[in-house]
């Protein structure tokens, strides 16, 4: 298929022509290297070294213009990264009703690009829908798995497997443990259907987990009448006793045992402070298996506080004691880091949407194909 020019995407004053298996696209070497790192290192070769490579390898031009391919990149996805790059409205991070393969084409590319302000943008969209707290994952299991309910225009379930494979793929290892979590709630045939394209280190981690997860719940059921005989009083001692808790179905996420769900289901005949105190128990054993949820899938812990709430922490300690209080709730020009070991802060703010930042710690290079370098 011979690609064709993209209809907003090729704008009169570009200077590069960047080329795809479907689409072409004219764009601007400022514009892209303001905000790659990948883009920058690529068109700030030196004079000698940029006519060296066009003398060895050939020139090809497209309207008088270097033609870039960008090997391996979808037209369509390629089209989302540079619209987002291009058009700040295009994506905002607060619209949970952006399709769910501009939000994955967004994450892989402007991650294999270094697009930093994209990437954290995203980052934190998934972070808000996939928290690293307990209650609120509760919350969302017991609304968003209903089958009427949709996240990025997709069953909530399908957008657990897509995301989870394209942040390993783009080591986001922020989104993981969250990620790992939702998805080992669906039995293993169901995980082996939607794996998909998902990597098998990938795959192997998840299931693993999930195994390791289920056997802490599992010790979690076991210990139930212990626990209460560690806990009762005298009354309950004599009377009071755990029934059944080895029929109790084995589900790999924690908001099926819930203090008060699971002594409904298992303690009869107990008084209402026991009854209590044994919802405390085994709440503080939830919590304890929450704490341990990242090292089942390869990792130290959760993120000590969300994205967000990071972000707010950074901006306060970097505000100066005498600045007026007004100045202070003023929102930010710009995001600060928002993935651990990934982000430099921004340098500066320049005019218009686009914003420079520092060459990340973490850079990833693609594979560019360049008849024109």
């Amino acid at each position: 298929m011979v690609p064709i020019r993209h209809e907003h995407l090729w704008f009169a004053g570009g200077d590069i022509i960047l080329s795809t298996n479907t689409y072409l696209f004219k764009v601007h070497k400022d514009v892209l290297s303001l905000q790659s790192s990948v883009f920058r290192d690529m068109f700030e070769l030196d004079e000698d070294e940029y006519i060296g490579r066009r003398a060895r390898m050939g020139q090809e031009l497209y309207e008088g213009l270097p033609l870039v391919a960008l090997a391996g990149d979808k037209g369509e996805d390629v089209a989302h990264l540079l619209r987002a790059a291009y058009y700040r409205e295009y994506y905002d991070r607060d619209d949970d009703q952006t399709s769910l393969e501009t939000i994955a084409a967004l994450l892989a590319l402007s991650s294999k690009y270094d697009f930093e302000h994209i990437r954290n943008d995203v980052i934190k969209q998934i972070s808000r829908n996939y928290p690293n707290s307990l209650t609120t994952f509760d919350e969302i299991d017991l609304e968003d798995y209903s089958p009427r309910v949709q996240l990025f225009g997709t069953p909530r379930g399908d957008c657990d497997f897509r995301l989870l494979e394209v942040s390993y793929t783009a080591d986001a290892d922020v989104l993981l443990p969250p990620l790992y979590y939702a998805c080992c709630d669906f039995g293993v045939d169901w995980i082996f259907e939607r794996a998909g394209r998902m990597k098998g280190d990938c795959v192997r981690t998840l299931i693993k987990g999930k195994f390791k997860l289920e056997h802490a719940l599992c010790t979690l059921v076991a210990s139930l009448a212990d626990e209460f005989r560690s806990i009762s009083c005298s009354s309950c001692k004599r009377k009071a006793y755990i029934s059944c808790s080895q029929d109790i179905s084995i589900d790999s996420h924690l908001s099926y045992y819930e203090g008060s769900k699971l002594v409904l289901k298992v303690l009869k005949n107990g008084c209402s402070r026991c009854s209590k105190n044994l919802e405390g128990r085994i709440n503080e054993k939830r919590m304890e298996i929450w704490e341990k949820i990242p090292s089942y899938f390869g990792f130290s812990r959760w993120e000590l506080e969300s994205m967000d709430e990071r972000d707010d922490m950074i901006s306060l300690a970097a505000t100066p004691p005498q600045r007026p209080q007004e100045e202070q709730m003023r929102p930010p020009l710009c995001d600060p880091p928002s993935c651990r070991r990934m982000y430099s802060m921004p340098s500066k703010i320049v005019p218009g949407p686009v914003v420079l930042w520092n060459q990340p710690i973490y850079t990833r290079y693609p594979l560019l194909q360049s008849h024109s370098l």
